[in-house]
Order: structure tokens, then sequence, then C-alpha cells
């Protein structure tokens, strides 16, 4: 199994939240998977990242990636159970880590969603933020995905498109919701060192994937950053797991040895029980981690199997047609997409 997910920056693993959760996921599973950081989003069956190649299929989508996972026996610890009972404690610990992600999720990833692609004072820089993770010419419409998928929940929840006039962005409820959110996790937090106790859980990839990126990332207008950063709990739960579970994994652009876009990572020079041994490859540019818990990072220039030179000119001809095509949505002159209709993932 590979799975494919966008290079972090500011000392993350990854840019994005959803990639982000992913590989937390993998790290509190110990799973050997091969992680690619140099994914193509045009590469993935629904135009985003993360996606896995397995069995010689792609699936796409953090909710559909997981599934497969879990069918294969990997996931996180879920039950701190009792030897004699262990099975009825199992089931009701699994029932309430699913109640508390549905809960973060209803009431955090909007306003979130909205902070990075829906805000007019943001977007331009996270749209930078992603470009520089995406090849040319992908990196000009790609973005757009989320773009649409954020229209799309601020029509559904709040009657509100992204192109209607600013006065209009009635987010207000969407905020203060988000930091409800926020506190109840730090007050979580403060009684135990992971989410639900000892042992890190789903919840706990989940709460990295989005508090790392609203930590990290800078925006013009980040309500939520400056929330976190109130809150002692939640911004030691994002250095410690990064620490912790990422310290060769984390990338920054401005201190990473060499250019930049070689696409070689650059560890942290923090302790860590996941430190790993490194060997560079005889081709050059790529390098393989591996952890304490025995799951397999890759970094590097690997490709997509279906990423050769006449898929690549021809994807280079597909994307130039699809730039210049009408769209047929009332969403002005955001681009069309066909998706397979896998915006419920992040449900799972």
């Amino acid at each position: 199994m590979e799975i494919f997910v966008y290079r972090g920056e500011w000392g993350l693993p990854s840019i994005d939240y959803e990639c982000s959760r992913l590989l937390a996921y993998l790290k509190f599973s110990g799973a050997k998977v091969t992680v690619n950081f140099n994914g193509n989003p045009f590469s993935s069956p629904n135009g985003m990242l993360p996606y896995m190649i397995a069995d010689g299929k792609k699936i796409a989508g953090y909710g559909r990636i997981v599934e497969h996972l879990v069918a294969a026996g990997i996931g996180p610890p879920t039950a701190t159970a009792r030897a004699e009972n262990v099975a009825d404690e199992s089931s009701q610990h699994a029932t309430q880590i699913n109640g508390y992600m549905q809960y973060v999720q209803e009431n955090l990833h909007p306003y979130f969603m909205y902070m990075l692609w829906g805000d007019p004072k943001n977007v331009d820089t996270t749209r930078t933020v992603y470009a520089k993770r995406i090849p040319i010419p992908f990196n000009f419409y790609c973005p757009r995905k989320y773009v649409l998928r954020t229209n799309d929940i601020t029509q559904s929840l709040v009657g509100f498109s992204l192109e209607d006039s600013i006065e209009f962005h009635d987010v207000a409820e969407f905020q203060h919701n988000a930091k409800t959110c926020l506190n109840w996790v730090a007050a979580r937090l403060e009684e135990s060192r992971w989410f639900t106790g000892d042992r890190p859980t789903e919840v706990d990839a989940l709460l990295y994937g989005y508090l790392s990126v609203l930590l990290k990332l800078t925006l013009p207008n980040n309500v939520l950053q400056n929330h976190i950063r109130q809150c002692p709990k939640l911004m030691q739960f994002v250095d410690r797991t990064t620490a912790t579970y990422f310290a060769k994994e984390g990338f920054n652009s401005f201190t990473a040895s060499g250019h930049a876009g070689n696409g070689q990572q650059k560890g942290t020079s923090t302790g860590s029980p996941n430190d790993t041994s490194s060997s560079s490859s005889a081709s050059g540019g790529e390098r393989s981690e591996k952890s304490g818990n025995d799951t397999t990072f890759h970094t590097g220039q690997q490709q997509d199997p279906d990423d050769g030179p006449k898929e690549r000119r021809k994807r280079y001809i597909v994307s130039g047609l699809v730039a210049t095509l009408p769209s047929d949505r009332s969403h002005g002159d955001f681009l069309h997409y066909d998706d397979p209709g896998d915006y419920d993932d992040d449900d799972n």
C-alpha cells in the first residue's frame, strides 16, 4: 500500500488537514505503509489528496482509505478495556470515539473550511500554499476543488455563496461553534495527555489534522489561531504530537537542506521515540525512513505508477482543455469538476 499526500511546511508533515489526519492515524496504528510526500492531486480519483494505491486500485479520501485500512486490520487503539470485559468496553469506547469525531467535525469543520477557502482575506494565501505543492499546470486549478467544497458548505448550512458580497458572508454561528468546540477539546486535554486517556486514538488524529494547520498556517485573518494560542493545552497537543511522531517527516522549506523544490524532506532535531534510520538511494533524491513502530515513510521523487511520460503529456493537454471550458454550474467563474460525490468522506 502506498499513500500520496501533500508535503508539509512549518515543521509539519503536511500542509493539508486531511493528509495530516491520515498520517497521524497511520503513526498511531503502527502501520507498515509507504507514504509519498510528493503526491499530485491530479492523479487522484477525486482530484484531491490524500489517496492510496492498494491492490492495483486507487482509493481517494480519508474516509474510504480508512475503511480499506480497517478491513486490513490497521487502526489505532479504540479501547482501554479491562480483560474480563474487553468486547463490551471496546464496543462502547468505539461508539464514544465516533461521537466525539462527529461533534468536532460538525462544529469545527465549517468555519475551518471557510477561513481557509472562503474568507476573501485568506483564500489567496491558502491557494498559494497549496499551489507550491502541486506541479504546473495543475496548481492553477486543483486548489479550486476546495473552494467548491467550501461553497457547497456555506450554501447548504447558512445560505450564501462565496461569490456573494462580503457583507452577506454571515459566519458568526460558524465561528461561535468552532470556538466552543476548541474550548471543549482544551478542557478534555486538561485531564489527560490524549483526548480519551493515555493513548492516542482516531479522535487525536482528527484533532491533529485541524489544530496543526490552524496553529501553524499564517493567514491575514486567522481568528481560530488566536483562540488556540490562548489555550496552552491545544498548543502543547500539536507540538507534542509533531515532536513524538513526526520528528523526521516535519518539513520547513526555509531550513531544509538543498533546494526546497527538490522533493527531499529534512526532519526536525527534536528527539522522538520514533527516531529513524535513513538511507539515500543510488538514484538520488529518494530517502526512506523507518520508524520505531516499523511504519515506512518514503520521501523524495517517487512517482505515481500512472505518471509516465505519455500520461503526463496527456494530462497537460487535458488540463488546457479543462481550463478553457465554460462551467454550467451557478458558481460564476468556478471551474466545474466531475466528482464521485465523496463529500461525506470526512464523516467517517
